[in-house]
Protein backbone atom coordinates (compact mmCIF):
# COMPACT_ATOMS: atom_id res chain seq x y z
CA UNK A 1 0.00 0.00 0.00
CA UNK A 2 1.19 3.58 -1.02
CA UNK A 3 0.76 6.02 1.75
CA UNK A 4 0.54 9.47 0.50
CA UNK A 5 2.48 11.30 3.58
CA UNK A 6 1.88 15.29 2.56
CA UNK A 7 -2.22 14.02 2.67
CA UNK A 8 -1.87 12.07 5.61
CA UNK A 9 0.29 15.20 7.38
CA UNK A 10 -2.86 17.53 6.72
CA UNK A 11 -5.68 15.15 6.22
CA UNK A 12 -7.24 14.91 9.71
CA UNK A 13 -10.36 13.32 8.73
CA UNK A 14 -9.37 9.82 9.24
CA UNK A 15 -11.87 7.60 10.71
CA UNK A 16 -8.71 5.73 12.29
CA UNK A 17 -5.05 6.45 11.49
CA UNK A 18 -3.62 3.39 12.42
CA UNK A 19 -0.15 3.30 14.27
CA UNK A 20 0.62 -0.16 12.60
CA UNK A 21 0.15 -0.72 9.40
CA UNK A 22 1.99 -3.90 8.69
CA UNK A 23 2.50 -6.70 11.01
CA UNK A 24 6.91 -6.19 9.90
CA UNK A 25 5.71 -2.97 12.52
CA UNK A 26 7.36 -5.56 15.27
CA UNK A 27 11.24 -5.78 16.45
CA UNK A 28 12.86 -8.72 14.34
CA UNK A 29 13.89 -10.19 17.60
CA UNK A 30 9.46 -11.77 17.82
CA UNK A 31 10.05 -12.68 14.14
CA UNK A 32 12.81 -14.93 15.17
CA UNK A 33 11.66 -16.36 18.18
CA UNK A 34 7.88 -16.95 16.77
CA UNK A 35 10.32 -19.27 13.56
CA UNK A 36 11.75 -20.81 16.73
CA UNK A 37 8.77 -21.93 18.44
CA UNK A 38 7.02 -22.77 14.90
CA UNK A 39 9.72 -25.28 14.17
CA UNK A 40 10.94 -26.61 17.65
CA UNK A 41 7.58 -26.27 20.14
CA UNK A 42 4.75 -26.56 16.98
CA UNK A 43 2.25 -27.73 18.93
CA UNK A 44 2.68 -25.46 21.83
CA UNK A 45 0.52 -22.16 22.29
CA UNK A 46 3.09 -18.95 23.22
CA UNK A 47 2.07 -15.09 23.86
CA UNK A 48 4.09 -12.17 24.07
CA UNK A 49 3.28 -9.13 26.30
CA UNK A 50 4.05 -5.83 26.64
CA UNK A 51 5.88 -4.39 29.88
CA UNK A 52 6.85 -0.69 30.42
CA UNK A 53 9.92 -0.91 31.87
CA UNK A 54 9.74 3.20 32.53
CA UNK A 55 8.46 3.30 36.22
CA UNK A 56 8.15 6.90 36.11
CA UNK A 57 6.02 6.95 32.50
CA UNK A 58 2.69 5.49 33.93
CA UNK A 59 1.51 4.97 30.15
CA UNK A 60 -2.19 4.33 31.43
CA UNK A 61 -2.56 7.57 32.22
CA UNK A 62 -1.13 8.94 29.34
CA UNK A 63 -3.30 6.40 26.74
CA UNK A 64 -6.94 6.20 25.99
CA UNK A 65 -7.69 2.49 26.86
CA UNK A 66 -10.76 3.19 24.04
CA UNK A 67 -8.29 4.28 21.76
CA UNK A 68 -5.55 1.68 22.38
CA UNK A 69 -8.37 -1.22 21.78
CA UNK A 70 -9.25 0.71 18.42
CA UNK A 71 -5.80 0.34 17.14
CA UNK A 72 -5.61 -3.35 18.33
CA UNK A 73 -8.30 -3.91 16.94
CA UNK A 74 -6.89 -2.89 13.48
CA UNK A 75 -3.38 -4.66 14.27
CA UNK A 76 -5.29 -8.24 14.17
CA UNK A 77 -6.67 -7.71 10.91
CA UNK A 78 -3.37 -7.58 9.23
CA UNK A 79 -1.55 -10.23 7.64
CA UNK A 80 1.11 -10.74 5.80
CA UNK A 81 1.37 -9.70 1.85
CA UNK A 82 3.30 -11.74 -0.14
CA UNK A 83 5.44 -8.34 -1.04
CA UNK A 84 6.93 -8.57 2.96
CA UNK A 85 7.49 -12.06 2.79
CA UNK A 86 9.58 -11.96 -0.20
CA UNK A 87 11.42 -9.14 1.43
CA UNK A 88 11.84 -11.52 4.48
CA UNK A 89 13.25 -13.70 2.38
CA UNK A 90 15.38 -11.53 0.38
CA UNK A 91 17.18 -10.06 2.55
CA UNK A 92 20.43 -10.54 4.49
CA UNK A 93 20.34 -10.65 8.47
CA UNK A 94 23.31 -10.62 11.01
CA UNK A 95 25.21 -11.68 7.99
CA UNK A 96 22.67 -14.45 6.88
CA UNK A 97 20.87 -14.88 3.68
CA UNK A 98 17.52 -17.12 4.20
CA UNK A 99 17.29 -17.17 7.81
CA UNK A 100 13.43 -17.58 7.48
CA UNK A 101 13.01 -21.14 6.18
CA UNK A 102 10.43 -20.83 3.24
CA UNK A 103 7.67 -22.92 4.70
CA UNK A 104 7.81 -21.00 7.84
CA UNK A 105 7.27 -17.79 5.61
CA UNK A 106 4.46 -20.01 3.83
CA UNK A 107 3.02 -20.61 7.25
CA UNK A 108 2.76 -16.99 7.91
CA UNK A 109 1.08 -15.95 4.67
CA UNK A 110 -1.24 -19.07 4.98
CA UNK A 111 -2.01 -19.35 8.25
CA UNK A 112 -0.73 -16.64 10.65
CA UNK A 113 -3.02 -14.84 12.47
CA UNK A 114 -2.81 -12.33 16.13
CA UNK A 115 -4.58 -14.02 18.86
CA UNK A 116 -7.22 -12.30 21.21
CA UNK A 117 -5.71 -10.18 23.63
CA UNK A 118 -5.96 -9.11 27.32
CA UNK A 119 -5.64 -5.60 28.09
CA UNK A 120 -5.74 -4.11 31.62
CA UNK A 121 -4.20 -1.16 33.35
CA UNK A 122 -2.54 -1.71 36.42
Amino acid sequence: MIINLARRAHDHNWELDPITRSLLDTDFYKLLMLQFIWKQFPKTRASFSFINRSAEVHLGDLINADELREQLEQTKKLRFHKSELIWLAGNTFYGRRGIFEPAFLEWLEREFRLSDYELSIQ
